[in-house]
């Protein structure tokens, strides 16, 4: 394959480019021409439709099904970071389905995410308030983790400060989120931000942001001499830093589980893929400006200078990628270039919450506690009461997968004190990764003979060959099926179309939801209002509604976006007795 090389202005994002947009040369003379540069990018084995992972190269078993490549999960020797989250962001107000629009213009909100994990879903909730939003919106973001808040800090303050335009804050906000490298403009900024934020050692303080809302932190003085603070003054080389992230991103006893992502993707999108791990900074496929980022981004290094994040982390999974695609085309660009795409939807995504928390009453409060103890703080009206109040409530209290680990009565427990009674549309959510591991035959992989015979998976099986294009009758009588790509594609997506309702409503009556929910004068939402139930069914789709999608949109939300198909969003609303 060839590819053409354009420059063209984006002036709505500021920036001039040179990127790549097509598969194909314009013309004999422009190949000529960039053939020196570009040869390497179209000669690359991931640009050929006929690449096959190592594992099928080498004939032997991949690493995930048993084989003999080591199995480690780079990063977990050195307490590695969930930096980037690993589910799309999501409109936690969703607004036209629950209060209204119109009837929220002069509506008050207090939101709080519980384990906030990054900023993305902060992000979109602030941009799902009304243009012409004249009530005051008051945001409790927490997470335990050091590293986590340190950079939701640091990354907020470089985004909403005064002084640098929208426009430059919000790309210099990207790259301190999600680029290995920086230009010296970002670095400047970043210490700013460091000495600002972190320049004494109070653990309450505030921040003066455009607009009239706040920016304000509470961090247990304990924290800021920790790794955390350590690394902000560690200085690294950019060579160094490159092959600590390489030795992880790109570690060669990891390539079957990177294969196997890749075999998955179209073959412009495995380069896209390669080109930021190589590089470790997102842009456009080709953008002048790469050769500017020379300086190591400290937020993603630890104070030794390891890559802190694990090798599974891939910001395309942080984003609805449908709405990704969108945001590149809309700006001219190829959805070839997904993670081009990416970086211009981000950065749109940040240029619009600067420019909201610039016009609109928004008040943030960034904590680090476990969320238990801050659910306690709350309660006692001990947690920022200037801001909160001594009995604070929330209008959404969005909880992450604690419940996967502390359970969902211990969830509900804690949180449900803090909820707005006075709001029919409070709710606290809740999703779960792990259930499926924990309930028989709630996946392909828990079942047994009879359950796959009961559930009828050969209907199953064929629906997910038939989204990847897979002949699944030649497939089955293939030699070596189990090393075949394609065969690994369709078992790891195999749990898109399984029907496993029933299953869920048994996990949850094991752990005594029921019980729960009329202690804490809670429901359990038939149809959800904020989150749909399952990835790729409508919100408010009917309790059992399995995907209904096209083969772009599986494409892009299962095998570029990495949705895991058991992943389940729950939503306990206000018990019907409640009195509002």
């Amino acid at each position: 394959m060839l590819i053409q090389r354009l420059q063209f202005e984006l002036p709505s994002l500021n920036r001039s480019w040179i990127i790549f947009v097509s598969w194909k040369y314009c013309s004999k003379q422009c190949q000529e021409a960039h053939w020196s540069s570009h040869k390497k990018d179209c000669r690359h084995p991931y640009n050929r439709p006929d690449w096959k992972p190592t594992w099928v190269s080498e004939n032997r078993e991949p690493a995930f099904a048993g084989g003999d490549t080591p199995q480690t999960h780079f990063g977990t020797h050195w307490a590695p970071e969930y930096l980037w989250g690993n589910t799309p962001a999501v409109d936690y107000l969703q607004l036209e389905r629950n209060e209204g629009i119109f009837e929220s213009v002069d509506r008050d909100f207090n939101l709080c995410f519980a384990a906030s994990g990054d900023i993305r879903n902060l992000v979109m909730t602030v941009n799902g308030l009304p243009d012409d939003y004249q009530g005051r919106c008051k945001i409790l973001l927490n997470d335990r983790s050091d590293h986590v808040t340190v950079r939701n800090i640091l990354i907020l303050y470089a985004l909403l400060r005064d002084g640098p335009s929208p426009e430059l804050a919000a790309e210099t906000a990207l790259h301190l989120m999600y680029s290995a490298a920086l230009r010296s403009s970002d670095s400047s900024e970043l210490r700013h931000c460091i000495n600002a934020v972190y320049g004494d050692v109070m653990s309450v303080k505030s921040f003066p942001i455009r607009g009239v809302g706040t920016l304000s932190i509470e961090q247990d003085a304990s924290n800021l001499f920790g790794e955390a603070l350590t690394k902000l003054q560690a200085s690294h080389n950019l060579q160094d830093s490159r092959k600590a992230m390489h030795d992880v991103m790109l570690s060669p006893e990891r390539v079957d589980y990177r294969d196997r992502y890749l075999s998955g993707l179209k073959p412009s999108h495995r380069l896209s893929f390669l080109r930021f791990r190589e590089s470790g900074v997102l842009l456009p496929f080709g953008d002048a400006d790469l050769e500017t980022f020379q300086e190591p981004n400290q937020l993603l290094f630890t104070a030794s200078g390891k890559w802190v994040s694990m090798d599974s982390a891939n910001p395309l999974f942080s984003w609805n990628v449908n709405e990704v695609v969108k945001s590149g085309q809309a700006h001219g660009l190829d959805n070839a270039d997904i993670y081009g795409c990416l970086f211009v939807h981000v950065k749109a995504q940040f240029l619009e919450f600067a420019r909201r928390v610039e016009k609109l009453h928004i008040d943030i409060h960034v904590s680090q506690l476990d969320a238990r103890v801050a659910s306690v703080l709350l309660q006692k009206g001990e947690m920022n009461p200037t801001l909160f109040g001594i009995n604070p409530k929330f209008d959404r209290i969005e909880t992450s997968n604690i419940a996967d680990y502390a359970g969902i009565p211990s969830v509900l427990q804690d949180w449900s004190p803090v909820l707005n009674r006075g709001n029919k549309n409070a709710v606290v959510l809740v999703y779960l990764m792990n259930w499926v591991m924990k309930q028989p035959g709630a996946s392909y992989s828990m079942m047994g003979p009879i359950t796959m015979v009961t559930t009828n998976m050969k209907d199953v099986m064929e629906r997910t060959s038939s989204m990847l294009d897979v002949d699944l009758r030649a497939l089955i009588f293939k030699a070596n099926m189990r090393r075949d790509p394609a065969f690994n594609n369709v078992l790891y997506n195999i749990d898109v179309f399984l029907d496993n309702h029933k299953h869920l409503q048994d996990y949850l009556t094991s752990i005594e939801t029921n019980h729960i929910t009329e202690l804490c004068k809670l429901q359990l939402r038939t149809r959800n209002r904020i989150c749909s139930k399952r990835f790729g069914v409508p919100l408010g789709a009917r309790p059992n509604a399995l995907p209904s999608v096209t083969k772009t949109e599986f494409y892009n939300i299962y095998m570029v976006g990495g949705c895991e198909p058991g992943v389940r969003f729950l939503e306990f609303g206000l018990s019907l007795n409640t009195t509002i």
